[in-house]
Parts: C-alpha cells; structure tokens; sequence
C-alpha cells in the first residue's frame, strides 16, 4: 500500500519537526532544516517493489544531512538510487559533490555521513535498493556516489530513465508490486546499475547464498521476541521463496527452525542466570513464546531439565548453553 507524508497536514510551526520525524521512519534519522523558503513544505509518497523501497519527494527548498552518529544508530544499508524530476538538488557525500537537474541520475550511500539539499520547488525518485540485494559491486557502486552519472554512458543507460519512472510511478501510486512480479522488476534494477556504474557483473541475488543467509540471520536475531517468526516471516521480509529459505539454512548445517529455537534458548538461559527475579512467564514471552507450557515443555526438551533449572547452569564455554 502507498505511504504518503504531506506536511500540509499539519500547521507550519511543526512542519519540520513533523517532516524529520517520518523520514526518519521510512528512511533513517537524518537533520532537516528549511533553505530560504518562506515555509516549511514537503511531500513524500512511497511502495516497495521487492525489496527495493521506492519514494517521490517534493518540496521547497530544504537541507537534510547525515552524521556518523545517526548512521550508528540506525543504518539500512542502502545505496539511495536518485533520478530528477523537475528543479534542482544538491548532494554531497565524502569528498564528492554534484548538482542534479531533470532527467539526471546520481547515487549515495546510506552507510556514509551525506547531504541533500533541494533548491527551490524539486521532485525526486528515491530509489532504496539493500546492498544484499546488489551483492558485492556495492562497494564499487558506493566509491562513485554523489557523482552525476553521464547521460550518454552505458548501452543501458538510455533506457534508466523511462523504466525508473514506470516502476516509481507504479509503486507509489498503483500499490506497489510484490511476490516475484515485484522481485522480477526489482531485478531489472541490477543490468542498470551494472551499465550505469560499470559493475557488469552484478548477479540475481539468489547467486549470492552466503550473504543472503547472513541477512537472514542477522534478520532472525532482530525478531527473536516476535512469536510469529518463522520460516514464511522470513521469506516475506527477504522476498524470496519459503523454500529457499529453509535451503539455505540447511546448507549451513541447522534447520531453520532449529536455529531460531537455539537463539532464543540461548537468549533465555543468560536471562534466567542473570536474572533470577524475572519470573518464566516473563522470559517466555520476552523470547517468542505465547504460553510458558510451550516454552516449558520446549525448553525440556532440548536441555532436559525446566527454565527455573537453568538459572543454576555454570557460564557457557561457547554460544550454547551446557545441558542441565
């Protein structure tokens, strides 16, 4: 579904306070500050195509910058894929800087302090696509941001820019596309990127298994509380097949739902040694389970003894804890 934040909804005096506070939910945190303008005005609207997070902004003229402490406390890992729409925007990022006009095309790196400044009225296509998804030429990508991209280089680069605005135009107005229709089109993203920023040989990401796997687990340690996380959660959130994800799981040597129960057993177990107070009901709900029984009667199973057991196990030697 389309996502819409219009400052106009709200009066001018909190305009930027409201504007910082939702980029900061659909982007990252980032300062925000009015150039000029008489009044604070800006509208964002946004859909997922894939994995890929797609946004149209516009506004008057505004500055928005990135430090190193907002990139440590909340990173997407993203390179942020920019066409012009109409006015002018500046960015900047490390040592580079360029200016952007219509028709332009530019990159930045969501993992690098940067700025973005729109001058006057602008409109931009924002374009979130996850270095996972890339593969390893992010990097590559990354050296070159904050750099106008030659509107004459690349066999491919010729077409960028009808196909971008389709895609935008369908994601943020037509419900955005999801399941392999919106997998199929986000893929069409990576000959682009490979022709405009010369890395030809960026790939399907499903060549890509290790790190994938690893933005899996990284995803999995972040929802151990969620009770409904599973294989069909992950899969969603990584789009790609539930299959797939348990293949690869299976090819590191652990199912995938036995690596869940083991994160969240290792987790609970610090926490009962820890923390003796803390009553079974509260850590079984902490760690995913909807019932203590089910937590009980699970965690007996794996280390043959019950939760209130294990606050008397010795420190682990390694990441599992010793049976009881």
């Amino acid at each position: 579904m389309t996502s819409v934040l219009d400052t106009r909804a709200v009066p001018p005096a909190e305009r930027r306070d409201y504007w910082s506070a939702g980029i900061a939910e659909r982007f990252f945190p980032m300062h925000v500050e009015s150039v000029g303008a008489p009044s604070f005005e800006a509208r964002l609207a946004s859909g997922q195509v894939g994995p890929v997070r797609v946004q149209s902004i516009q506004g008057l003229a505004h500055r928005v910058a990135r430090t190193q402490r907002m990139i440590a406390a909340a990173d997407p890992e993203c390179i942020l894929l920019y066409l012009m729409t109409r006015g002018t925007i500046h960015i900047e990022q490390d040592d580079r800087n360029c200016a952007l006009r219509p028709g332009d095309i530019a990159c930045q790196d969501t993992s690098r302090p940067s700025t973005f400044e729109g001058r006057d009225g602008f409109e931009v296509l924002v374009f979130s696509i996850p270095k996972w998804f890339i593969g390893a030429q992010a990097a590559d990508i990354a050296r070159r941001s904050a750099t106008r991209v030659d509107s004459g280089q690349g066999r491919l680069t010729g077409p960028a820019t009808p196909f971008l605005a389709q895609l935008a135009r369908t994601a943020t107005s037509g419900g955005g596309l999801s399941g392999r229709d919106g997998e199929g089109a986000a893929q069409m993203l990576l000959p682009l990127l490979g022709s405009m920023y010369g890395a030809q040989e960026i790939s399907d990401p499903r060549s890509r298994p290790e790190a994938l796997l690893a933005r899996m687990q990284r995803y999995v340690m972040d929802h151990l509380h969620d009770p409904e996380l599973g294989p069909e959660r992950i899969a969603q959130a990584h789009y790609v097949s539930t299959r797939y994800v348990h293949k690869l799981f299976a090819a590191s040597g652990t199912g995938v739902s036995a690596w869940i129960r083991e994160r969240r057993f290792e987790g609970a177990v610090g926490e009962l040694r820890r923390s003796p107070e803390t009553t079974i009901a509260t850590v079984a709900t902490r760690w995913g389970y909807r019932h203590p029984a089910s937590f009980s009667r699970a965690f007996r199973e794996v280390h043959g003894c019950a939760p209130r057991d294990a606050r008397h196990l010795p420190e682990p030697v390694g990441k599992t804890p010793p049976a009881c």
